[in-house]
């Protein structure tokens, strides 16, 4: 691929990428205009990551009702097309994306091509508009179609939290989750026939950053009527500009190790949360002897020789309880 090839094998940013794409392709391919947009599966939109030329009207247009309307795109879905001229498809210059929008704005023919990974992963769209009605070439056609299984596979905004579940834990149920809660799925895992509740996914995720602790958990346990989960959360750097994306979370199935009970595990959530026996008691509705015994059987089930040590040992084995944190969390953004 040469050229084309360092550039979507460099490590920078999405956004570094796609503009360099966006240049080397112009010096092959005649263009007015051209972009790069990309489908943020956590969002559920297209975000241009790489304009170059267009109106800010032409690329909203490109981003939504063209994406959701435009008979050209659709027949790119439909039938599985690669790059489409406005001169490939009868009646086009007809429509409205044409009549009201790029005529309008000085263009004379275009192209657009689906990015599709080769797995079938939808990774986003790349249009290029020409003010001369002979370009794009039949040359600058096959010059893109060529390239769009690479570029899908290189700026698939999905394709980091992928790797970040395979590398780290090929069997667990993976998801990507944004700040919100809103998820996902990667990937199924090789231990579940099915995805599990997204609600409960969007509980693992308001875990993460429950209130009243002076860390985020990297790991909490979950219940969900059937068996106990672990869940691992995984905070992930920015990929673009306003990226949305939070943490990918991997949930595995695992019974509660070392024979911790729920009831204990409740105890150290709260004793991590530096509450006292008293407290613990009082948010579990128990008596404080009863949660004194929780504690201390939790300690000898860990090993541990004190009070402090037991709770750095529940920590690093993620015995934290994610429905307490969860409720944590959610009571302190109501009040």
């Amino acid at each position: 691929m040469g050229a084309y090839g360092e550039v979507l094998g460099s490590t920078s940013s999405i956004e570094t990428r796609a503009h360099e794409m966006l240049d080397a392709l112009g010096a092959k391919a005649a263009s007015s205009a051209s972009a790069i947009s990309l489908w943020d599966p956590i969002r559920r939109c297209h975000v241009a990551v790489a304009n170059h030329g267009y109106p800010d009207a032409v690329m909203d247009h490109l981003n939504t009702w063209f994406i959701e309307h435009d008979p050209l795109f659709e027949t790119m879905r439909a039938r599985g097309l690669g790059a489409l001229r406005w001169r490939d498809f009868p009646e086009y210059r007809d429509t409205y994306s044409v009549q009201g929008v790029f005529a309008p704005a000085g263009f004379d023919e275009g192209l657009s091509a689906r990015l599709v990974t080769a797995d079938g992963t939808y990774a986003g769209t790349i249009h290029v508009n020409c003010d001369d009605a002979r370009y794009p070439s039949d040359d600058d056609v096959g010059e893109i179609n060529s390239l769009r299984a690479q570029m899908a596979e290189h700026l698939d905004f999905s394709v980091r939290p992928r790797m970040v579940a395979d590398l780290l834990a090929p069997q667990a149920q993976a998801w990507a989750v944004d700040a919100g809660g809103r998820a996902h799925l990667l990937s199924l895992g090789d231990t579940f026939d099915r995805p599990i509740d997204r609600d409960l996914v969007a509980d693992m995720a308001l875990a993460a950053h429950a209130a009243g602790l002076a860390f985020r958990p990297e790991a909490t346990r979950w219940n969900d009527g059937s068996g106990w989960l672990h869940v691992r959360h995984i905070a992930t750097a920015p990929r673009y500009r306003h990226d949305s994306l939070d943490a990918v979370i991997l949930v595995t199935a695992d019974p509660l190790p070392f024979a911790i009970t729920p009831r204990e595990l409740d105890a150290l959530t709260l004793a991590i949360q530096g509450l006292t026996n008293n407290q613990i008691a009082a948010r579990l509705f128990i008596s404080v002897r009863t949660a004194g015994h929780h504690l201390e059987s939790a300690m000898a089930k860990l090993g541990a020789g004190n009070r402090a040590a037991c709770v750095s040992q529940a920590v690093a084995w993620g015995l934290v309880s994610g429905k307490l944190l969860a409720g944590n969390e959610a009571a302190a953004r109501s009040a």
